[in-house]
């Protein structure tokens, strides 16, 4: 089912704010100080997952409902650009999503609990569904690898005194899944590094990001800490992405911020975000045609944000070229 419902909400007003600036060596300041911090469109139902297509938009889930938003990078926003109704093919309702290069997007469905594809023509297919017989609890986040082989995190039902998360792989071409982590707290967002030899996984009910070692074979080793964000206060680190000094901005939920961690493991930025309740941002990805500007997802204002960043962000592996 589709339903295309086109409102523009800014276009030069937003881009002027933007291009305002923002830098890691800034202070923290109050929401309202924040500098270049653009409230890009709202009413959105639990916004996750922002996802850059390379070309002129960003894709934004809404975990509470089965819709699916497309914002340009002038605020065109088509509200329900895809609308899912569960049946044997389709989503139900989504939550992170990645473009690859060949156009398709892809979405963790934590209702179907499945991956999904959804094609350029917008046609659905279920990618991947379970592991070794055992379907998946409830997909939340994922990445590529430079091959072509999908990761993603499955934390339903985890937590600090059930740590049955875990991280799967999908094997490019053959769909071949493989559970390459396990015992975990509540496996989240993931972020592979510039020469993908490690991954990073935010473990959100322990308050960290955790550090893998990526095998030859694509399996994951030597799991350690990275960066404990409890200096910043209770909250639980979502989703992620990288720069392309290496920096790990990190939406950190029920903090009602954004993180800039260094590679080191440092916080050396904190981005507070508007709220009205509990709820904090989710997710953030990095777009446009020099990757500087840092999309940010958050119910607790039901909005999507966006800023200006000097450092670019670093590109994802599989993702689109990006075209002028």
């Amino acid at each position: 089912m589709f339903i295309l419902v086109t409102v523009t909400v800014v276009s030069a007003l937003l881009m002027l704010s933007l291009m305002s600036g923002t830098s890691l060596s800034d202070s923290s300041k109050s929401a309202s100080e924040e500098p270049g911090l653009v409230r890009v469109c709202d009413g959105l139902e639990f916004p996750e997952g922002p996802a850059w297509d390379g070309k002129n938009s960003i894709y934004v889930s809404n975990c509470q409902s089965n819709y699916i938003t497309r914002v340009s990078l002038k605020g065109v926003v088509e509200r329900r650009w895809m609308t899912g109704g569960g049946g044997e093919v389709g989503f139900k309702k989504t939550n992170g999503m990645t473009f690859h290069k060949d156009g398709s997007l892809f979405a963790c469905d934590y209702e179907r609990n499945a991956i999904i594809r959804i094609s350029p023509q917008k046609k659905c297919e279920v990618y991947a569904d379970s592991c070794d017989g055992q379907a998946f609890k409830g997909p939340n986040d994922l990445a590529f690898d430079p091959h072509g082989n999908l990761y993603f995190t499955d934390p339903v039902g985890s937590g600090k005194n059930n740590p049955v998360g875990a991280v799967y792989r999908v094997e490019q071409g053959t769909r071949k899944v493989a559970k390459v982590a396990s015992g975990m707290a509540f496996p989240n967002g993931l972020a592979f590094t510039a020469d993908a030899k490690h991954l990073y996984v935010c473990e959100s009910q322990l308050n960290r990001v955790v550090r893998f070692d990526v095998k030859p074979d694509g399996s994951l080793d030597n799991m350690r800490l990275f960066a404990d964000l409890s200096p910043d206060g209770s909250g639980e680190p979502d989703g992620m992405a990288l720069d392309i000094e290496g920096n790990l901005w990190i939406a950190h939920y029920g903090a009602h911020t954004v993180l800039a961690v260094n590679p080191k493991g440092v916080i050396v930025r904190t981005i507070r975000i508007p709220h009205s309740n509990n709820q904090g941002p989710t997710n953030v990805e990095f777009a446009g045609q020099d990757m500087r500007m840092l999309y940010i997802s958050d119910p607790g204002t039901s909005a999507l944000y966006a800023l200006h960043a000097d450092v670019p962000g670093l590109s994802l592996f599989c993702a689109p070229k990006a075209s002028k």
